[in-house]
């Protein structure tokens, strides 16, 4: 009896000795793993903060080496409008998105007074023309070698058709409305009518040089702030 007593004595220590030994291991573990969740928080915490910084200084390096680096991209595209009767009967014009509201002036509203479109561009750098002709008029059948590559859109009932032209290839008997003609760099670039040309010119000397029409279309042709404009290379 007594040696029974004993045993069971015994094995209830044994057991209680193991819960607490549990509960002790339990609770540093515990410990632990809240010690090293705190330490990834806060390491986190100040890995986040290192970003942060160096985010901040990488956008500012990167808008000073735009700034001092990349020419503005409104500077490097030119946008003209071709508008048949823009100064009246006849006087067509090449026009400037901030000279053009959608409207055509008569010709009482613009006399005397020739519309602005020269342009400034810098030298050295690909400037890509964008000319979109409002004219449906038919004035001329093209038939040139190609000076500059240019692509031509064409809105159709199916969607838009590109066009594209490259240089030395023979163009025949292209109906036309106009050209933007630069005779000085040897550029000459059919329009036809109711469409959109882009090509991509790089000027590589300063100065001043003149864009026209080289098609008949009437008494605005070779008339400065209509079929004529200038374009300064910085």
């Amino acid at each position: 009896m007594y040696d029974s007593n004993l045993r069971r004595s015994m094995n209830d220590r044994v057991l209680l000795g193991a819960i607490i030994l549990t509960l002790v291991v339990a609770g540093a573990s515990l410990t632990q793993t809240f010690l090293l969740t705190a330490a990834v928080t806060d390491q986190n915490r100040h890995i986040d903060q290192l970003a942060s910084q160096f985010g901040d200084l990488a956008g500012i390096v990167s808008s000073l080496m735009t700034a001092q680096t990349s020419p503005s991209t409104q500077s490097n595209v030119v946008y003209l409008y071709v508008v048949a009767d823009f100064g009246g009967s006849s006087y067509d014009a090449f026009v400037l998105p901030a000279s053009f509201s959608g409207n055509t002036p008569n010709a009482s509203s613009t006399a005397g007074t020739a519309p602005n479109n020269n342009i400034t561009v810098p030298h050295g750098v690909p400037i890509k023309f964008v000319i979109s002709n409002l004219d449906t008029a038919l004035n001329e059948n093209f038939t040139s070698q190609v000076s500059v590559p240019f692509t031509l859109y064409n809105d159709t009932n199916s969607g838009q058709v590109a066009l594209q032209y490259t240089q030395g290839e023979t163009i025949s008997h292209l109906p036309i409305s106009h050209t933007f003609s630069m005779p000085d760099l040897q550029v000459n670039i059919p329009i036809p009518p109711d469409t959109m040309v882009v090509f991509t010119y790089t000027f590589s000397t300063p100065g001043v040089y003149s864009y026209l029409c080289t098609t008949p279309c009437g008494p605005g042709m070779g008339l400065a702030g209509y079929m004529l404009g200038y374009i300064t290379v910085t």
